[in-house]
């Protein structure tokens, strides 16, 4: 049966940019993206972890049989716990070149990748995703780029995460495993003949995916592919964002940090703490991008109000009982490209305290497939709480954390997933409490097990 949209592949030798392209080609897509790289990492950190040769054999066998692997939201989990961080280093990529030789290591993670693109809108980043992994896809790639502008990638990216190395080791290592990579008698590193090869070593990574789009576009019949883009931009809301951050900054000295982890494009989620009515104008005053609100039915009928919010993008919900016209509202702001801002919380509450999320909100997360990046606001809830007829000055903040993904899983309960997607953003909230956006994403416990047994 004929996919209704196409499987993307991408291969090529270590440090020739097919991880940032493929990342940056799936959002800009709006498609899954299956680092196909990050598993055998992951199970040749689980190998060295448990002291077992890397060599065919029962013990391997019956090592490999238990483990459960996790890709979510860029982050990777083994047996539950997030090893993005850890797979990322020397020894771990040295395993995995071995590893990946082995036929027991391909049973275990090649039908699961295959699961993953089965239903397409998918791209594949790996060494044999076009080969091997999914032979039929509808459109292949393989970057290539000198031995010496891959070890030049290699060795920055190293010094970005504290380990510096010689320039001349990365290069020797990167030499060695493409050779072993190459020759290898399993799934060997090679374009596939209906592979469109592309030279990375003098481009940038946003070079890279403009040539990717525009080869897509050919391959398509000169049909432009789906890039999801931001919504027509309203002067109107454009005038009251600037009119509103001047005041937020002039009564609640307004800070904010982390914008860049709200993408400039593409559909986002942003899900913030809820303590007072001036948080969805502090919100939409830090950020850059305009944003469409979720606001209780009852605002809407009172005059001139009803009809200013409704002119910056703020859409009218039913707070009692189910409300399937807030979800058509809000799916279709995201499925056009668009920043939607909820409260997950429901209501407003105490100064600090975060509370538990409606399951509504997980059930966006997990439907729109969008990334959903959590935000905390700071004294607000002393600025204007619960009760109090005018706002009193006091100093606020905005913090943006790392975004999130909550990939959808097979067969698992639709219910429990919005369950565990409306927790695991309430925790991400919370651990921008301390104004570092960095905490919200480093820890995942979602159970979004991607072959686990």
């Amino acid at each position: 049966m004929a996919r209704r949209e196409p499987v993307i592949t991408i291969d090529g030798p270590a440090g020739a940019g097919k991880s940032t392209a493929a990342r940056l080609l799936a959002e800009r897509l709006g498609y899954t993206l299956v680092p196909t790289g990050a598993m055998y990492r992951a199970l040749a950190l689980s190998v060295m972890r448990a002291g077992i040769p890397a060599r065919e054999g029962p013990e391997l066998r019956g090592h490999l049989a238990p483990r459960s692997i996790v890709v979510a939201a860029g982050h990777v989990f083994l047996d539950g716990d997030d090893v993005t961080e850890p797979i990322r280093s020397r020894e771990v990529a040295q395993v995995t070149s071995d590893i990946t030789t082995l036929a027991s290591v391909r049973a275990k993670v090649t039908p699961l990748q295959r699961q993953l693109a089965a239903t397409g809108r998918v791209v594949l980043e790996g060494r044999d995703t076009g080969t091997v992994v999914c032979p039929d896809a509808e459109v292949k790639f393989f970057l290539t780029a000198s031995l010496g502008a891959r070890a030049r990638r290699r060795q920055a990216e190293l010094a970005a995460a504290g380990t510096p190395v010689a320039l001349d080791a990365i290069t020797a290592e990167l030499r060695a495993r493409d050779t072993q990579d190459e020759t290898r008698e399993l799934a060997p590193l090679r374009r596939a003949p209906d592979a469109i090869e592309l030279d990375t070593s003098d481009l940038t990574a946003e070079q890279v995916v403009e040539r990717l789009l525009a080869t897509i576009a050919r391959h398509r019949g000169g049909v432009e592919p789906r890039v999801v883009a931001p919504p027509r931009r309203s002067a109107f809301y454009g005038g009251c964002r600037a009119v509103a951050a001047a005041v937020m900054r002039a009564l609640f000295r307004l800070e904010s940090s982390g914008r860049d982890n709200v993408p400039a494009r593409g559909p986002v989620l942003l899900v913030a703490n809820h303590s007072s009515v001036l948080d969805p104008v502090l919100i939409g005053s830090a950020v850059a991008r305009q944003l469409s609100y979720l606001a209780k039915a009852e605002l809407f009928r009172i005059p001139v109000f009803g009809a200013l919010i409704r002119r910056v993008n703020a859409r009218p919900i039913r707070r009692e009982g189910a409300d399937p016209g807030a979800l058509r509202t809000a799916m279709r702001v995201l499925d056009e490209g668009g920043a939607l801002l909820i409260f997950p919380e429901g209501t407003r509450g105490e100064e600090g305290v975060i509370r538990p999320a409606k399951a509504g909100a997980g059930m966006l997360a997990v439907l729109s497939g969008a990334s959903v990046v959590p935000v905390y606001v700071r004294g607000s809830g002393r600025a204007w709480p619960r009760g109090r007829s005018l706002p009193r000055p006091a100093k606020v903040t905005v913090t943006f954390g790392k975004s999130l993904r909550f990939e959808v899983e097979r067969g698992a309960d639709r219910k429990q997933r919005y369950e565990v997607a409306s927790r695991e953003m309430m925790a991400a909230i919370a651990r921008l409490q301390d104004g570092s956006t960095e905490g919200a994403g480093k820890r995942w416990s979602a159970s979004y097990a991607v072959g686990s047994k």
